[in-house]
Protein backbone atom coordinates (compact mmCIF):
# COMPACT_ATOMS: atom_id res chain seq x y z
CA UNK A 1 0.00 0.00 0.00
CA UNK A 2 2.72 2.39 0.81
CA UNK A 3 4.13 2.11 -2.70
CA UNK A 4 0.73 3.46 -4.36
CA UNK A 5 0.58 6.98 -4.38
CA UNK A 6 -3.26 6.82 -4.14
CA UNK A 7 -2.98 5.17 -1.23
CA UNK A 8 -0.50 8.18 0.70
CA UNK A 9 -2.74 11.00 -1.10
CA UNK A 10 -5.58 9.11 0.96
CA UNK A 11 -3.84 9.26 4.25
CA UNK A 12 -2.39 12.46 3.93
CA UNK A 13 -5.38 13.77 2.96
CA UNK A 14 -6.93 11.92 6.63
CA UNK A 15 -3.98 13.74 8.14
CA UNK A 16 -5.27 17.05 6.73
CA UNK A 17 -8.79 16.70 7.32
CA UNK A 18 -8.11 15.80 11.41
CA UNK A 19 -9.07 19.88 12.20
CA UNK A 20 -12.09 19.71 14.33
CA UNK A 21 -10.24 17.84 17.32
CA UNK A 22 -11.76 15.03 16.00
CA UNK A 23 -9.49 11.97 16.12
CA UNK A 24 -8.84 10.13 13.02
CA UNK A 25 -10.97 7.01 12.50
CA UNK A 26 -7.72 4.54 11.58
CA UNK A 27 -4.88 6.29 13.12
CA UNK A 28 -1.53 5.52 12.17
CA UNK A 29 -1.33 2.53 15.16
CA UNK A 30 -4.39 1.36 13.78
CA UNK A 31 -3.81 0.85 10.42
CA UNK A 32 -0.82 -1.14 10.89
CA UNK A 33 -2.27 -3.39 13.24
CA UNK A 34 -5.38 -3.64 10.38
CA UNK A 35 -2.51 -4.58 7.59
CA UNK A 36 -1.00 -7.00 10.07
CA UNK A 37 -4.20 -8.48 10.51
CA UNK A 38 -4.81 -8.49 6.34
CA UNK A 39 -1.70 -10.59 5.72
CA UNK A 40 -2.70 -13.31 8.56
CA UNK A 41 -6.04 -13.85 8.17
CA UNK A 42 -6.08 -14.09 3.99
CA UNK A 43 -9.72 -14.13 2.01
CA UNK A 44 -11.42 -16.92 3.43
CA UNK A 45 -14.87 -16.71 1.01
CA UNK A 46 -18.15 -17.23 3.55
CA UNK A 47 -15.83 -19.70 5.74
CA UNK A 48 -15.80 -19.44 9.65
CA UNK A 49 -13.19 -19.83 11.90
CA UNK A 50 -13.05 -20.95 15.54
CA UNK A 51 -11.75 -18.55 17.49
CA UNK A 52 -12.19 -17.62 21.24
CA UNK A 53 -14.82 -20.33 21.13
CA UNK A 54 -17.12 -18.82 18.49
CA UNK A 55 -17.17 -19.45 15.48
CA UNK A 56 -15.80 -15.78 13.21
CA UNK A 57 -15.40 -14.67 9.87
CA UNK A 58 -12.62 -12.48 8.51
CA UNK A 59 -13.62 -9.01 9.61
CA UNK A 60 -14.36 -10.38 13.11
CA UNK A 61 -11.19 -12.26 13.09
CA UNK A 62 -9.30 -8.73 11.85
CA UNK A 63 -11.09 -6.82 14.29
CA UNK A 64 -10.25 -8.88 17.19
CA UNK A 65 -6.51 -8.83 16.05
CA UNK A 66 -6.63 -4.94 15.92
CA UNK A 67 -7.65 -4.99 19.47
CA UNK A 68 -5.33 -7.61 20.81
CA UNK A 69 -2.32 -5.23 18.85
CA UNK A 70 -3.65 -1.97 20.44
CA UNK A 71 -6.43 -2.63 23.16
CA UNK A 72 -8.61 0.04 20.65
CA UNK A 73 -11.92 -2.01 19.34
CA UNK A 74 -13.14 -2.12 15.95
CA UNK A 75 -16.34 -3.84 14.60
CA UNK A 76 -16.38 -6.26 12.41
CA UNK A 77 -18.27 -3.55 10.15
CA UNK A 78 -15.73 -0.83 10.42
CA UNK A 79 -13.18 -3.67 9.27
CA UNK A 80 -15.85 -4.00 6.51
CA UNK A 81 -16.14 -0.58 5.79
CA UNK A 82 -12.52 0.24 5.48
CA UNK A 83 -11.34 -2.63 3.76
CA UNK A 84 -14.22 -1.13 0.90
CA UNK A 85 -12.67 2.32 1.03
CA UNK A 86 -9.17 0.83 0.67
CA UNK A 87 -9.75 -1.48 -1.96
CA UNK A 88 -9.97 0.63 -4.95
CA UNK A 89 -5.58 1.51 -4.11
CA UNK A 90 -5.30 -1.87 -4.88
CA UNK A 91 -7.34 -2.95 -8.11
CA UNK A 92 -5.30 -3.28 -11.32
CA UNK A 93 -2.08 -4.25 -8.79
Amino acid sequence: FRSSDAYMEYRNRQHKDDKGGQEQKWPDRLEFAFFKALVRWPPMGRRKFLHKEKQRGRNELIADAIEEETGEARTRKQVSSHIQVLKPFVEGD
